[in-house]
């Protein structure tokens, strides 16, 4: 299932929410690793949602999820090309929305690679004009909040958030480019960046920012 996600209910409470000592975990996939996982994930299938079924697949399977339990994956995506008409190319300013594609646990844990990445580039598929408008409307009829929630999700819950292709290290403020982009700092629980892992030499290769419950990142690590 996907939907575009409003962000009140990306913070409800449930019984599985986790609350203990988190842990920040940098993961690196090389370039000929990511073309395996893709190939794994079938034909077309984007880097994106390869490594979000893989990171989807491992965090359910570390937190040892019940069966029957509902996981949700939430991710941005951007709109600027899904609206009709598209918008300019001189727009400035945030245009995305929050996309969830929700399952049983036991299905995300199971499933083949392939089926996972499926199921999330099923959602970015259906983002089109009419999601975006009816979204829009809903988030003004709601008077929403469109602030993110503070605070570690629940155990059932995973947000990605792709800065893939981002021109990161081509900052030069006159003492040459940087050695190493990443985030200042992140204390919330269940939630992951990605970005490419360039380092200015062109690897190819994706960089994972994982900020999750100290005692699965082990687990999660070895799967």
């Amino acid at each position: 299932m996907a939907t575009a996600l409003p962000w009140s209910s990306l913070a409800m409470t449930a019984p599985y929410s986790v609350h203990g000592p988190l842990a920040i975990q940098v993961f690196t996939i090389s370039k000929h690793r990511i073309a395996s996982l893709k190939h794994l994930c079938g034909g077309g299938t984007s880097t994106f949602c390869a490594v979000s079924a893989l990171v989807w697949q491992c965090t359910c399977l570390a937190r040892r999820l019940p069966p029957d339990s509902e996981a949700r994956l939430a991710f941005p995506a951007d709109l600027r090309r899904r609206m009709s008409p598209p918008l300019p190319s001189r727009y400035f300013g945030n245009a995305m929305f929050w996309l969830g594609v929700t399952s049983a646990a036991r299905d995300i844990a199971t499933e083949a690679l392939g089926s996972v990445a499926g199921r999330i580039r099923g959602a970015v598929d259906r983002m089109d004009d009419e999601l975006v408008r009816s979204a829009i409307d809903y988030f003004e009829m709601a008077e929403m909040d469109s602030r993110p929630p503070r605070g570690t999700l629940r155990q059932t819950d995973l947000h990605i958030t792709s800065w893939l292709g981002r021109p990161q290290y081509d900052a030069d403020f006159g003492w040459g480019k940087p050695e190493l982009m990443s985030l200042a700092e992140n204390h919330r629980g269940g939630v992951v960046f990605l970005m490419n892992d360039d380092d200015g030499a062109g690897s190819g290769g994706v960089r994972l920012l994982m900020c999750m419950e100290a005692v699965n990142i082990k687990e999660i690590e070895r799967l």
